[in-house]
């Protein structure tokens, strides 16, 4: 069961808003902006009006804002505070891809202390762990039934985490990419990228070059990898993972 912090609606007061406002992707004023906000960021029109209106018809207690722009965050007339989580639907773009890198970074950028949940077409294990690698709080694949996805949005927007077991559970033992590339145990496959990287004495700006990323999201990774390796700096790095690059080629088919 989900809880939901939500402010009280007047009864007879309708939460959907008008189609125009769903399709011009504006924010409304008025009654509805004094209530706690969700930001669903979409750069597509179509699922942005379709998802956009769903979401403002199912998430009663909650102003929902439809944008497709991270950039028009700061032109909202709504406090950051009242902002209780983002939606950024990434459709069938993978979590490691450049565009979806920059559009959660630059949300974190605006928002750093709201929470970050997306919306992907994917539902493997990588692309889940690729996520919260990159400080999402909220991974829900568009396979979801519409009910649970709704509960997983309001329990990101109460401060929860939300993950699809059953793809993470499928997930066990030696992991190969989906192109059959080795990964090393423990570590995403853009992560086991930028440590062999790493090991090659390469600098962010070459790393980004070579795997066509921000420089700011190699970064991102690194930190997230001295965190897992409880390193101080890259030499460290290097040489905590020395044993774990020999154990990723033992397995590798002959």
């Amino acid at each position: 069961m989900y809880v939901l912090k939500s402010a009280r609606i007047p009864d007879g007061e309708d939460v959907a808003p008008p189609d125009d406002d769903v399709r011009g992707g504006g924010l409304r004023n008025g009654a509805r902006g004094e209530l706690p906000t969700v930001i669903y960021l979409d750069t597509r029109a179509f699922t942005r009006d379709c998802v956009g209106g769903w979401l403002r018809r199912s998430l009663s207690g909650l102003s929902v804002h439809v944008l497709p722009d991270p950039d028009q965050i700061e032109t909202t007339p709504t406090a950051g505070d009242q902002i209780q989580a983002v939606i950024i639907n990434t459709g069938p773009e993978r979590m490691s891809s450049a565009a979806v890198t920059r559009l959660v970074s630059r949300v974190r950028e605006l928002l750093p202390d709201t929470p970050v949940a997306v919306l992907s077409d994917h539902e493997d294990a990588e692309s889940i762990r690729e996520a919260f690698d990159l400080g999402v709080r909220g991974y829900i694949p568009t396979s979801l039934a519409s009910l649970v996805a709704v509960g997983a949005v309001q329990l990101v927007c109460v401060g929860g985490t939300f993950a699809p077991a059953a793809a993470l559970l499928s997930q066990n033992g030696h992991s190969q990419s989906s192109g059959g590339e080795s990964l090393i145990q423990g570590f995403t496959q853009r992560q086991s990228q930028i440590l062999e990287c790493l090991r090659r004495g390469m600098a962010n700006k070459l790393i980004a070059y070579e795997l066509n990323m921000c420089e700011s999201t190699v970064k991102v990774h690194i930190r997230n990898i001295m965190k897992k390796l409880k390193a101080t700096n890259r030499t460290q790095v290097a040489y905590l993972t020395r044993d774990l690059f020999e154990g990723a080629s033992q397995h590798q088919p002959a």
